[in-house]
């Protein structure tokens, strides 16, 4: 549905005689409305007075007598009358555009309607005018003492009639004042009412003397009367004749802008509106006219924003969605592939970061005028939000190997074309794409499947280095989804009970227990057993870190807290593993100290374990953290050391209290030179900063014989214990310390350190 441009100097409609452009129209048209009556009682007046005039001929009293009557008394009953009557119809338009609209159920604030209240103004106008015409004549006519009295009376009343009321009046409605208007009504209402017993007064004057009058030549008139009646009905035949043709005028026009207003309510907006004549019909016409106008434009910028991008003018989400739907039906017809390319400009966050959002806005504009060259018909392309476009590829081959081909083709044409360099402030930037390829043909998924395959792949494509494009791969997506499934179920987990803590036991050289290391698990009532190597990414990257990590510490603390009161545990410490995000967290030191508070548990038997890649993100903060931490009497634990990149200064600078040789040494401790030097150069180097060390995944004797060679004496792995649940543990230290030497060299079933991280 479009508006065509209106047509103002095309052929007028069609003159027929059954037309408003007739012999009717054509006549009146240039006059207005008020003329037309106007001139029509006139013209009644005249032929009135030319019927009387031959019907009395020769009766010169008869004729003097009903010409007083007539021109004399009954004419100013007429225009009084008439005034009467317009000051009336004021009241009426007033009353007209003050109404409230009746539409159902509507609660809103009661506003003018704009067209309502300019009509009223522009009618109330014209009475103004029209009475101005009917007393002016009425006014400079000669007049008894009493008749002139109230003529003069009632022209004070009507000047503050016209002066306080109407004229503001007007104003207020052209204003669309609808406070103002409404007080001016009652303005004009009050007025009125004062100037009404005068106008009625000056009428029933103007009755009395022309029935003395008639009354005098009455007997005389009755001789002339068949005359009179002959030409009285010839005079109303004209007149009929003269106000057929005035309706005619009037409404014939008016059923075709009836007729314009069904076309436009039905969505056409290309009738043809000419405009001829200067009446109150053809000023109808006109705004009309105007009026079909702009709704063709704003239907036509309603489109754009519903359907097309405002910023790049191409087509937007909703508009891709109905092209992608018209492509899946049209695949159920034929054996054509069809592709959907989604592109994500890279690293678009920071252009806008550093060179504003107007810079970003011109580069993608810039980035979508390159596509739209490359993705030519058959093809479009649209952008859905961001810094995300999408290319629809329609009328691929049918052999899935050539669709493929020409789908790679393409996406190597808009790598290129994002990859050229682009003048943004003065300095050439050089940016580039990541694409995702999804190809469908006989209907085979839905437009989310498809936008989310296609999502799935550009993400891989992001993954793989970005500036490249990859192919959607079924397992992948299945990937994405099982991790979505988790991420849904982890949000529970805490409220659900379906964590728990383990626990895994640290033993000096003698095998004395000396504490534990509290390692999460997950057991889901549909997933089963879900490795903390598949939850805690996803925990972290959710944000999800953040609840869980302290509720472990809450529940470590509250175990310390326990083992704190029983004489045989207290002694015990517990290692807690802390994420980055969580410590990073600016509340982090107050969770440690108030799950500290809670639980009574001693501080001093608190270990947080940090890894090396945490502590270095931002020194300085972590320093002050730990120290704020070390204070109240917790102690730090480095894990993995020797995986990461710490440097002795960094050492020197962290108040540690423990490093732990990470388990990727002690596995090939007893056969790998290297890995025995590592180990002794950690031991040596914590000694000399004066911190305790421990060995994590020690597994056989024979490793735990060559850290203890190498002035290791604190041990924790499967060779002393797994990681058990805590009625398991505490079962466990209950029984009697087995010595080192019988401690089994090899388990029964394979080892999966990973798992029971």
């Amino acid at each position: 549905m479009t508006g065509a441009p209106l047509a103002h100097d095309a052929a007028p409609w069609p003159s027929t005689p059954g037309s408003p452009q007739g012999m009717g129209y054509s006549l009146f048209s240039h006059f207005r409305i008020g003329t037309r009556l106007a001139v029509l009682m006139v013209l009644a007046a005249t032929i009135s007075a030319l019927l009387a005039a031959m019907g009395i001929r020769g009766l010169a009293a008869a004729n003097e007598s009903l010409r007083t009557v007539y021109e004399e008394r009954m004419a100013p009953v007429r225009s009084l009358g008439q005034i009467t009557h317009l000051m009336l119809s004021n009241q009426l338009q007033l009353q007209m555009a003050l109404a409230p609209p009746h539409a159902a159920g509507s609660t809103a604030r009661a506003t003018l309607q704009p067209d309502l209240a300019r009509s009223a103004a522009q009618a109330i106008e014209h009475n103004m005018l029209a009475i101005d015409r009917l007393w002016a004549p009425y006014a400079a006519t000669p007049k008894a003492p009493q008749e002139a009295a109230l003529a003069e009376h009632f022209a004070h009343q009507r000047a503050a009639y016209l002066r306080e009321a109407v004229k503001p009046a007007i104003d207020a409605l052209r204003s669309l004042d609808y406070a103002g208007a409404q007080h001016l009504a009652d303005t004009a209402r009050t007025l009125y009412e004062r100037a009404s017993p005068d106008i009625q007064a000056l009428t029933d004057l103007q009755f009395e003397l022309a029935h003395a009058t008639y009354e005098a030549g009455i007997q005389r008139h009755a001789q002339t009367r068949q005359l009179a009646l002959g030409a009285l009905l010839a005079s109303m035949a004209l007149l009929g004749f003269l106000g057929a043709m005035l309706i005619r005028s009037i409404v014939r026009p008016l059923q075709q802008v009836s007729a314009v207003f069904r076309k436009i309510a039905a969505g056409q907006l290309d009738s043809l509106i000419v405009v001829e004549g200067k009446d109150e019909i053809s000023t109808l016409l006109f705004e009309l006219r105007a009026m079909q106008s702009r709704l063709a434009t704003n239907e036509k910028a309603i489109h754009e924003l519903a359907y097309f991008d405002p910023l790049t003018h191409l087509p937007n989400r909703r508009l891709l969605r109905d092209r992608i739907q018209r492509a899946l039906d049209a695949s159920g017809q034929d054996d054509q592939h069809r592709a959907v390319l989604l592109l994500d400009l890279d690293n678009f966050k920071t252009i806008n970061d550093t060179l504003g959002h107007e810079v970003g806005d011109q580069y993608l504009v810039e980035m979508a005028c390159r596509f739209r060259e490359v993705a030519r018909a058959p093809h479009s392309v649209a952008r859905i939000g961001g810094d995300e476009f999408v290319v629809l590829m329609d009328d691929l081959p049918t052999a899935e190997a050539q669709a493929l081909a020409q789908a790679d083709t393409l996406a190597r044409q808009l790598l290129a074309s994002a990859a050229r360099p682009c003048l943004l402030q003065g300095q050439m930037h050089h940016g580039s794409a990541s694409i995702g390829i999804c190809l469908f043909r006989r209907g085979n998924a839905s437009i989310h499947e498809l936008l989310k395959r296609s999502d799935t792949a550009m993400y891989q494509a992001k993954n793989a280095g970005r500036n490249s494009y990859r192919l959607f791969d079924p397992a992948l997506q299945a990937d994405v989804e099982t991790r979505a499934a988790l991420e849904t179920a982890l949000r529970d987990a805490i409220s659900e009970g379906q964590l728990a803590l383990h626990f895994q036991v640290q033993v000096d050289h003698g095998g004395q227990a000396l504490g534990a290391e509290v390692l999460l698990r997950w057991e889901h009532p549909v997933y089963g057993h879900v490795p903390p190597a598949q939850f805690i990414p996803i925990a972290e990257a959710s944000g999800l870190i953040l609840p869980i990590g302290e509720w472990v510490l809450q529940q470590a603390c509250a175990q310390l807290g326990a083992w704190a009161e029983q004489s045989q545990t207290r002694h015990l410490e517990l290692a807690v593993n802390v994420s980055a995000r969580q410590f990073r967290h600016p509340d982090f030191v107050s969770q440690v100290c108030e799950a500290l508070k809670q639980s009574g548990a001693p501080p001093t038997r608190l270990v947080l374990e940090l890894t090396e890649s945490l502590v270095l993100h931002d020194v300085a903060d972590t320093v002050a953290k730990m120290q704020a931490l070390r204070r109240h009497g917790v102690r730090f634990a480095l894990d993995d050391f020797g995986t990461g990149y710490s440097s002795l200064a960094h050492l020197r600078r962290l108040p540690l209290h423990q490093l732990k040789i990470d388990r990727s040494f002690v596995q090939d401790i007893v056969i790998e030179p290297g890995d025995a030097a590592i180990v002794q150069t950690i031991i040596g180097m914590a000694r000399n900063l004066g911190l305790s060390v421990i060995a994590e995944g020690v597994e056989t004797q024979a490793q735990r014989l060559a850290l203890q060679r190498l002035d290791c004496t604190v041990f924790q792995g499967f060779l002393f214990g797994r990681p058990q649940p805590l009625s398991a543990f505490e079962t466990w230290l209950a029984q009697p310390p087995t010595p080192i030497s019988l401690f089994a060299t090899a388990l029964a079933v394979p080892l999966n350190p990973r798992e029971f991280s």
